[in-house]
This record gives C-alpha cells, sequence and structure tokens, in this order.
C-alpha cells in the first residue's frame, strides 16, 4: 500500500504504512530497542519513556507518553506481544493503562508491524483494529491514526542507511546466527578488533562507556545477547546458540577477536575461547565471580529453577530480588534502594536473563575448585581484579590462573568490582596494555 493512512471501516482497522531508505533490520531495530524506540514513538511534540519492553511472544511493552509542553496528561499503555518474527512481523495487544500498569477498561486495539524490504530500504505497514465500529470511530475521533502517523514520521529522523551513516553517528545493525536468531550488535571504532560481551539483566548500553574508551584503539563490536534489546530469544534456552552468536560476530570482523567481558560475562567469554579456538585472539576478564572455597557462600544450588518459576509467574521484581540477595550477595539492607532506582525496572524486565546466566555458571560457584577439563585455551588472558574488591574475586582468579596457561592476574588499583562499568578508562588502558603490548 502506499505511504499514508487507510481507515478501513469495513474491517474496523486503520493502515499506517511508511517507505524508509534504511534496511529492514535498521527499522526491526528501531522497534525493539527500548533506548531507540523511546526517541520516536508517539505524536509530535511527545515524549516516550519505556519502562519495559521484553520482544517476545508473551513479552511486555510498557510505555509513557506525554506532551513536552504538559499542556495534556500522560498517557499510559502496555502492549503484550504475540507474534515476534525477527525483520518479518510484530503482534502485540495494545491497551492503555492506569498508574498501576494496570489495564484501565477501555478497548484492547490489537496491532501488527509489517517489516518488507524495498530496494535498498524497506517498508513498515502498521495495522491497528478495533473491536467494533464505535471503537474505531472514537480512535478518529482522537487522532489515533494521525499519531501513529505522525510517530512513523518522527521514525524517519532516527534512521539511516547502514552503508551511509551520519557523521559520527554509531548505528545498529543486525546479523542472523547459526540458528536462524537475529543479534543486534553495534560496531565503532578502527584497530585490531575486540567483542565487549555484556553481563546478565542488561544489553549493549550498559557498557557503552567501555567501548568508547576502547574504540579509541580498537575495532570494537558490543550486542545485545540473546533475550535483550534487539536479539532473538527463541526457546529452550540452550547456551552453545550464544557461543554460534559469537563466533557469527567475529566473522564480521574478520575472523578473530579478543573478548572482553566483566563480572558473569567472564563465564560466556571463557566458554566461547575454548570452542572457537584460533578465533579467539585474547581475553581480558574483569572479576569472575568464581566461589572455589568456603570465603563466601555458595549459590543456591536450586536457584536456577527458582528463578524461572518466578519469571514464569510473572513476578520478575521479585527474581531480580532474590538474584541481587542470594546469588550476589548484597545487604538487605541495601535492596529498597536499589528497587527505588530506574534501574530496577531494566532488570526485572530481562529477568528471564539470570536463568540463562547461572546455566553457564552451573559448577562455577559452588565451593568446590574449579572444574581441570572444562577449558581448553591457548590465547592470553588476563583476569584482573580490582585493589578494593572482595578477596574471594583475587583467589577465583589466582584458582583460573592454575587450570590454564596463559593466564596473567592484574589488579586494578583503588577500585572495586563496578570498575568496568563506572571506570572505563581505567579498565580500556588495562585491556589495550595486555591485548596491545
Amino acid at each position: 500500500m502506499p505511504d499514508g493512512i487507510v481507515i478501513d471501516k469495513t474491517n474496523n482497522t486503520v493502515h499506517i504504512s511508511r517507505t524508509y531508505a534504511a534496511g529492514v533490520d535498521r527499522a526491526w531495530w528501531a522497534w525493539t530497542d527500548a533506548e531507540a524506540i523511546s526517541r520516536w514513538w508517539g505524536p509530535q511534540g511527545w515524549a516516550a519513556t519505556v519502562y519495559e519492553m521484553d520482544v517476545r511472544p508473551g513479552g511486555r511493552w510498557r510505555f509513557e507518553i506525554a506532551p513536552v509542553d504538559g499542556s495534556a496528561a500522560a498517557v499510559r499503555g502496555v502492549a503484550t506481544y504475540s507474534v515476534v518474527d525477527p525483520c518479518a512481523e510484530l503482534a502485540y495487544d495494545d491497551t492503555f493503562a492506569d498508574e498501576a500498569w494496570q489495564p484501565d477498561g477501555t478497548d484492547t486495539f490489537p496491532t501488527t508491524v509489517i517489516f518488507t524490504a524495498a530496494g535498498t530500504g524497506c517498508t513498515v505497514d502498521v495495522a491497528a483494529s478495533f473491536p467494533d465500529g464505535a471503537a474505531l470511530q472514537r480512535a478518529v475521533e482522537l487522532r489515533m491514526a494521525d499519531g501513529y502517523a505522525e510517530a512513523l514520521e518522527r521514525l524517519a529522523g532516527q534512521l539511516n542507511p547502514q552503508d551511509n551513516p551520519a557523521a559520527g553517528e554509531t548505528i545498529m545493525r543486525t546479523i542472523t546466527s547459526t540458528d536462524g536468531t537475529t543479534i543486534a550488535y553495534e560496531q565503532t571504532g578502527s584497530g585490531p578488533a575486540i567483542i565487549v560481551v555484556s553481563n546478565v539483566a542488561e544489553d549493549h548500553t550498559a557498557v557503552a562507556g567501555l567501548v568508547t574508551a576502547l574504540a579509541k584503539d580498537f575495532t570494537v563490536i558490543s550486542f545485545d545477547r540473546r533475550g535483550r534489546g534487539g536479539s532473538g530469544d527463541p526457546q529452550p534456552y540452550d547456551a552453545a546458540r550464544e557461543i554460534e552468536d559469537i563466533s557469527a560476530l567475529i566473522d564480521v570482523l574478520g575472523g578473530s577477536a579478543a573478548l572482553a567481558g566483566g563480572s558473569g560475562a567472564c563465564g560466556l567469554a571463557l566458554d566461547a575461547a575454548s570452542a572457537l579456538g584460533d578465533k579467539v585472539s585474547g581475553l581480558y576478564l574483569y572479576e569472575p565471580p568464581f566461589i572455589v572455597d568456603g570465603s563466601r557462600p555458595p549459590v543456591p544450588a536450586d536457584s536456577v529453577e527458582h528463578l524461572e518459576a518466578l519469571v514464569a509467574a510473572g513476578r520478575r521484581s521479585e527474581a531480580s530480588e532474590y538474584f541481587m540477595a542470594e546469588v550476589i550477595g548484597v545487604p538487605a539492607e541495601y535492596l529498597p534502594m536499589m528497587k527505588a532506582d530506574p534501574s530496577w525496572e531494566q532488570m526485572a524486565a530481562y529477568a528471564h536473563t539470570y536463568a540463562y546466566e547461572l546455566r553457564i555458571w552451573r559448577g562455577l560457584q559452588d565451593g568446590t575448585p574449579l572444574p581441570t577439563d572444562r577449558w581448553t585455551i591457548n590465547a592470553p588472558i588476563a583476569v584482573a581484579v580490582g585493589g578494593n574488591s572482595e578477596a574471594f574475586m583475587r583467589t577465583g582468579a589466582e584458582a583460573l590462573a592454575a587450570i590454564l596457561p596463559n593466564v596473567t592476574v592484574l589488579t586494578l588499583a583503588d577500585h572495586d568490582h563496578g570498575a568496568f562499568w563506572a571506570a572505563p578508562d581505567p579498565v580500556a588502558e588495562q585491556a589495550r596494555t595486555f591485548l596491545l603490548g
């Protein structure tokens, strides 16, 4: 259909279409990444805030839009996804919500978004359905279709062709992994190749500071791991697929790259380096949280099953609280402050990834020595520990050095476990010195 708005009174549907110069993968990212969609969602003059974006069947997208000039009250919406076909189709049931994020009793609008290649660009078709003619008429009177059209126009300002980005712009791209899953990634900088692996319950934006610091000397890829941001999340989860994702990203970089990860990401980085052999040229690991003795309590043996049950029951915030208290060991008195921080909402949105990460870490956090048969890695490995960190971090680093060749244990003086995110410059300098000499 041509660009524009079509009111279909026979089927009580509004169709809005827009063609863009950018490719399908770029448009898909703009619709499925919380940070990206917050830049354009809503009519002209309105600003969007995304509170949750779990892009998979059954997942929710919770958002609020409000006029920038304060001329009207904010509007909250909850969309529940029913179809997620990467770079092809999104379908969700959209409804207005109250302050508690419960449906406000008005209509639910099943909505389908179709992404179609159009030459070197793409076309996005949105179809919003209404329960009856009266509901459709209310939508017309409220200018919902015009609001959609204005939002799609705003989206045009966020999309640039991948092969001709604006000066200085870093854009999201996608690749298709071995099993057909879409993986969203960002590439920046120049020089030797390195991939930064993000941690549990975060997408690629969490490591943006480190990426910027490394990009002065490296060609850097950061990416949304499965179940996060613009990447897919087919079930059941299998950690081996994450290794395939990293392998595909290394191919983007020419077939060889170093890996860098902090905390929980170190487990995946080690497994990938072992599986991929010469494709991984080196590793920089910041504080892998091995628990190899009685210096701190082990992770509960049933933590994976417990977290999966909480997420399945929709108790995502409770899952985050359990992970922080029982797995990380955050003292109970700190949890109320953490829950009051806006970042808690995103952690809860990614609560399904807690079980993913702990599946990777099984056998590495139970208070027994590290297995000697899990990894075969000949590439140089730096294991960095903050000078102000807990003692068990250094114990774990030295345990890894005892079972693998070419491991160097480093100290990042005057820093603690959060340095990988909060102190990107000294972390990048240490990684640079080790990997480049």
